[in-house]
């Protein structure tokens, strides 16, 4: 299963979804038609067939996702049974993502079904109206998309207010960089590491990579989340930056000072980090 409820209940759907018959040949006949499919494969089902598909990325990246999504997409842009089933296969892949976006929108008052009914329903728009013209990285962008528009009907338009996702990920892929195996997790840094420059956890041109770059996004996270003043987590930032102790010796801040701040800090942010990490 992908998750609680909501997604158990798409889950099961899915399930019947594979059970008709021709659905799979369907689906693999599109495939073929697009040049993503050759030789002699035969669909065992559709579940294997999109497994298939998910393998094939894992090893060729993601030109070869972007060719098969757009593949769908085309004809999930159309009208009938075939749009929706083309469209329902593309939900089917982003669903992993779906659950991650479903678990990093919450807040407080915030039920995890209802937050992911609403992610699931723009995730289904933007799949049905997705711009086949646009550059980059599909399955990013529809992952960007979709938090904008969930965001927006959750009412929190400054989470993702001036994102960039037209699209923001077309540079973003480097060979080698884990970042370009999830798109999830790209679509992901980007908005924190924009939430974290708004809240001034981060100085101009500064690109915060390694460990400052997860403290800086934990920061951005627990700001969003109303788990930690903006306040207190610029402090925070400023005291992690290259060089911070010993601007404060030479500002007379003593050694066994600079160890209790420390500490303080690591015993205010385990909880957070503990959260944030269920929530990823």
């Amino acid at each position: 299963m992908t998750g609680p409820r909501i997604f158990e209940s798409l889950d099961a759907e899915w399930a019947l979804v594979c059970a008709e018959a021709g659905r799979a040949e369907m689906v693999l006949g599109w495939l073929r038609e697009g040049g993503v499919l050759f030789g002699d494969e035969r669909a065992r089902g559709l579940a294997e067939l999109l497994a298939e598909l998910e393998c094939r990325d894992r090893a060729q990246g993601r030109a070869h996702s972007d060719r098969w999504m757009r593949v769908l997409l085309e004809r999930a842009a159309g009208e009938g049974a075939g749009a929706q089933l083309a469209a329902r296969v593309v939900v089917q892949a982003m669903l992993p993502g779906a659950v991650r976006m479903t678990q990093r929108l919450l807040r407080a008052g915030r039920d995890f079904d209802e937050t992911g009914q609403v992610v699931v329903a723009c995730l289904y728009q933007v799949v049905r109206r997705y711009p086949l013209g646009r550059k980059g990285g599909v399955a990013a962008n529809l992952l960007l998309e979709t938090l904008h528009l969930a965001s927006r009907e959750l009412q929190a338009d400054t989470e993702t207010d001036a994102v960039p996702w037209h699209p923001v990920l077309e540079t973003a892929a480097v060979p080698g960089e884990p970042a370009a195996d999830d798109p999830t997790e790209t679509v992901w840094r980007t908005v924190l590491r924009r939430q974290a420059a708004e809240a001034g956890l981060l100085r101009a041109g500064e690109v915060p990579d390694g460990a400052r770059g997860e403290l800086v996004e934990l920061l951005a996270w627990a700001v969003a989340a109303g788990l930690l003043d903006v306040v207190r987590a610029r402090v925070i930032a400023d005291e992690s930056r290259t060089g911070a102790r010993k601007n404060a010796e030479r500002a007379g801040v003593s050694a066994v000072t600079w160890r209790q701040r420390r500490s303080r800090t690591v015993r205010q942010l385990r909880p957070i980090a503990d959260q944030w990490v269920q929530a990823a």
